[in-house]
């Protein structure tokens, strides 16, 4: 494997189970360079050289969900507190051209002697090594003094060690954050030549609705995940909402929005529903419910009079504005969620303000959800695979996982959550191949990480995250 970095020891204090690292890059390609590794899965796998090598075994260091999923038993805490070099300007990149072409400008190779123990050549060579090239210090704290035991100050290496992204809670917040690992339960509702359209819990959490792109309706009872309902009507990708407060799912028809089907999820008996639903995505008592709307944004609909039409962020900006994909609402309904090329904006549904941005890592949003609470987002990109849950309140990642992904290609991710909060329902759609739809499945995801180490895992005796 490529190396990709070099790390130097510059302080290591074992009772606070701290440790200062100097990280630099030192693979590039085409004036681009690896990432700075904040993220604590890299330090995970830095430090398999010693006591938590022999701790976990190869394949999990190789297992990326692993590493992501298990970080956090072993590293406490990642604190970057100096940058050389970012941004990668011209000047910057000119600056490590010159001294790449000179003579041996490279970055040096082990040769078994410490940083204090080289000559004085060497070491001015590593320092100038270091100082034209991206990298930072770190300030790193594990669980267990044990897992940097074997460090000591001016050592230093290679190392083909990189980040991925690992859960990376706050205190007290496991129980609301979903397990995107580990399903109850995985629902093959359609065919092989069938994808799913959308999803739906009902308001008391008790079925879930699914469609097919054919038209067929599949309602589960989420007590056990045994088929309640299906039948079909010949609506391709047919509209899909619940009525609200009511066990009554129904069906329209996208092309002539009055013709719907309603349905007691109870008896499984067609059933009268009133007036025809109306809108893409409702909010929890159906209060604001969204349509189309021309430029970037979303139109509320109303029993009477016309939409009000909410402008999302800048018009110069860029992405539209999917109204049933990119728009969520908490369960007070004091937030309405609206995601816009590679942002989400969280607006006030009264008067349209704009009350924050989040940004999503330059990745367009395809699918966007939100815990009835307000507290985190679901999110899955247009060109990253990856399911993220987001947290509203810094924005940050707290758990990532290109779910499906290890075992067959992604087509695209939906997802819907549950109004208890106890669950998030994530419908794959596969591919084989040839790019040939395979059918798919809905993975139902627990809300609620581990809260204690699992008992595979080696014991600490220091703290527990």
């Amino acid at each position: 494997m490529t190396d990709l970095y070099a790390v130097r020891v510059l302080a290591i204090d074992p009772p606070a189970r701290r440790v200062q690292l100097r990280v630099t890059v030192v693979y590039y390609d085409s004036g681009e360079h690896q990432p700075l590794p904040d993220d604590a899965s890299f330090y995970l796998r830095l430090f398999q050289g010693g006591p938590l090598g022999e701790a976990i075994t190869r394949e999990q260091y190789a297992d990326e969900a692993w590493v992501d999923a298990n970080t956090r038993w072993y590293v406490a805490d990642v604190d970057r507190i100096a940058v050389r070099n970012v941004p990668f300007t011209g000047e910057v990149e000119g600056r490590l051209s010159e001294w790449l072409e000179g003579v041996d400008g490279g970055f040096p190779w082990e040769d078994g002697k410490k940083f204090h123990e080289m000559d004085p050549g060497s070491a001015a060579h590593m320092r100038r090594s270091e100082s034209v090239r991206v990298g930072a210090d770190y300030d790193v704290v594990v669980t267990d003094s044990r897992w940097i035991e074997h460090l000591a100050v001016c050592d230093w290496w290679r190392t083909t060690s990189y980040p991925t992204r690992a859960d990376r809670l706050l205190a007290g917040e496991a129980g609301a954050v979903p397990d995107l690992r580990n399903p109850v339960a995985v629902l093959r509702t359609f065919g092989r030549d069938e994808k799913h359209g959308r999803l739906a819990f009902s308001d008391d959490s008790r079925f879930l609705a699914v469609t097919g792109e054919h038209g067929e309706l599949v309602v589960y009872d989420t007590a056990d995940w045994r088929e309640c309902l299906r039948t079909g009507h010949g609506f391709p990708s047919p509209w899909l909402m619940w009525v609200p407060g009511e066990p009554v799912v129904t069906v329209r028809d996208q092309e002539e929005p009055g013709r719907q089907f309603a349905y007691d999820a109870v008896s499984g008996a067609p059933v009268e529903a009133g007036s025809p639903q109306t809108g893409h995505v409702r909010s929890l008592t159906g209060r604001y419910r969204t349509g189309d709307a021309p430029g970037p944004a979303v139109a509320l609909l109303s029993g009477t009079g016309s939409p009000r039409v909410l402008s999302v962020g800048e018009a110069a900006g860029k992405g539209a504005v999917d109204s049933y994909e990119g728009v969520a609402f908490c369960a007070d309904e004091s937030r309405m969620f609206v995601a816009r090329g590679a942002r989400v904006y969280v607006m006030d549904p009264v008067d349209g303000r704009t009350l924050d941005v989040i940004a999503n890592d330059g990745v367009p949003v395809q699918s966007l959800r939100v815990s009835p609470g307000g507290d985190y987002l679901a999110i899955t990109g247009k060109r990253v695979h990856d399911l993220t849950i987001r947290r509203v309140s810094d924005h940050q990642v707290v758990t990532q996982d290109s779910i499906g992904s290890r075992r067959y290609p992604l087509w695209g991710v939906t997802t819907t959550w549950s109004p208890d909060g106890r669950r998030l329902a994530a419908g794959l759609t596969t591919l084989n191949r040839d790019g040939e739809v395979t059918g798919g499945e809905i993975h139902v995801l627990p809300v609620g990480l581990p809260t204690t180490r699992p008992t595979h895992l080696p014991v600490t005796r220091s703290v527990t995250p």
